[in-house]
């Protein structure tokens, strides 16, 4: 048992302990990064047109020599200025593929009114989620997209990770 060992083991002998154990262990395949902006007002007011879904991000994570259900998790933020108006829905979503029409695997949206929300029209949107057992060829590309029913400003932050695992 691990337990029981008396110096300092390396990683290969305590995978190969678990393994004799019968214990599974969950393995890191892959973390990746998308960043537009990394500070809140970086990105000077960058605009965004109503209705139209926006590519905000994109990664690509590694899943090949992966054993058994493989594992993703993501998550992501954004921040817009709203200017004083009407009622606004802003929508963040992260697909599984390039495309806005592609399997959308988890999304985070906010219904407001910034006319009667003062005293800040700076508002910042995340999203968290995970997709579980996707088919893969050794490559799973996964974006984030916004989406504005009226046209507002990107001021940053704005990041896109994800990170998949395997048995």
């Amino acid at each position: 048992m691990i337990s029981n060992l008396r110096t300092k083991p390396s990683m290969d002998r305590i995978i190969y302990l678990k393994k004799i154990e019968g214990v599974s262990m969950t393995r890191l395949l892959d973390a990746r990064t998308s960043q537009n902006a990394s500070t809140a007002g970086s990105m000077n007011g960058v605009g965004l047109t109503a209705n139209q879904n926006v590519l905000i991000g994109q990664i690509g994570l590694a899943t090949a020599g992966s054993v058994g259900a493989i594992r993703v998790q993501l998550s992501g933020v954004a921040t817009f200025f709203v200017f004083s108006g009407g009622f606004i829905t802003l929508t963040l979503f992260a697909v599984r593929g390039t495309e806005a029409t592609d399997p959308i695997v988890s999304s985070n949206r906010i219904q407001l009114n910034p006319g009667a929300t003062p005293p800040t029209n700076t508002f910042t949107l995340y999203l968290v989620g995970s997709d579980y057992n996707p088919e893969s060829t050794g490559e799973l590309i996964y974006s984030l997209f916004v989406h504005s029913t009226i046209n507002v400003n990107r001021i940053g932050p704005e990041s896109f990770n994800g990170t998949a695992y395997s048995d």
